[in-house]
C-alpha cells in the first residue's frame, strides 16, 4: 500500500512539473471591437505575457478605420508623438497606414525595462495614473480587473 500511494504521488508531482500546472505563468490575448462616434469600426487587441502571477509585457494592437482623407494626418501626427515615447526605455510604438482607410498602432511595453521616471516626464501632465503602463508592478489579476473588462479574452 505505501509504495503504491507513493507511486501515485510521485506521478502527480511529475505531472505538475511537465504540465506546468499550478504555475502562475503565460500570455492572455483579448480583443474588443467598437464603434467610434463616426461610425467607424475600432479593433483593439491587448496581449498579455506574465510570469510569477506579475505582468511581464503587454502588445496593444489597434485598428481604426477612419475616412480616408484624414488617414495620413493621422498617422503624422503620431509619428510626431511615439518618437518621444520610443526614447523611453521599455516602450516601442509604431503607427502605420493599414489600408486607405485603416491606421494601425501597435505599441509594446516591456516591463522589465521600463522607466516610469522617463515615461512621466515625456506624458508631463497628461501622463495617466490609471494607464496599464503606469506601475512596472502588476499582477495579471489585477491588469484583468482595471484594464481588460470590456474584452473578449482567450
Amino acid at each position: 500500500m505505501y509504495k503504491k500511494t507513493l507511486f501515485v504521488l510521485v506521478g502527480v508531482l511529475c505531472l505538475f512539473a511537465f504540465t506546468g500546472c499550478g504555475s502562475s505563468s503565460g500570455s492572455l490575448s483579448c480583443e474588443k471591437v467598437t464603434t467610434d462616434e463616426d461610425g467607424y469600426k475600432v479593433t483593439d487587441t491587448i496581449n498579455v505575457t506574465y510570469k510569477n502571477n506579475k505582468v511581464t509585457n503587454v502588445e496593444n494592437i489597434n485598428l481604426t478605420e477612419m475616412d480616408p482623407s484624414t488617414v495620413d494626418m493621422t498617422i503624422s501626427f503620431a509619428n510626431l508623438f511615439t518618437s518621444a515615447l520610443n526614447e523611453v526605455s521599455g516602450m516601442n510604438v509604431q503607427y502605420s497606414k493599414e489600408n486607405d482607410t485603416t491606421v494601425k498602432y501597435i505599441m509594446t511595453v516591456d516591463y522589465n525595462e521600463l522607466d516610469i521616471d522617463a515615461l512621466k516626464e515625456t506624458f508631463g501632465d497628461d501622463f495617466d495614473e490609471e494607464s496599464f503602463y503606469s506601475s512596472k508592478d502588476i499582477t495579471i489579476d489585477e491588469f484583468k480587473e482595471k484594464n481588460l473588462t470590456d474584452y473578449t479574452c482567450q
